[in-house]
């Protein structure tokens, strides 16, 4: 009885740890991403909005 409580125990536990750590590496993956588009996105956008004007008027001059 007790080997048996033991072994499901135990393998309930171990489950919970893998989700914890998966949960985990897509907690970081996300912060990661999130990063990207702060330092990288939104630099590029502002300097896509204001280089729009110029590029339009070379197209359509």
């Amino acid at each position: 009885m007790i080997p048996d409580f033991y072994g499901s125990w135990r393998h309930k536990r171990d489950q919970e740890l893998i989700l914890a750590e998966q949960r985990a590496l897509r907690k970081q993956k996300r912060e990661m991403i999130d990063d990207i588009i702060c330092y990288v996105g939104i630099p590029l956008l502002i300097a896509a909005v204001l280089a729009a004007p110029t590029v339009c008027q070379a197209l359509f001059h």
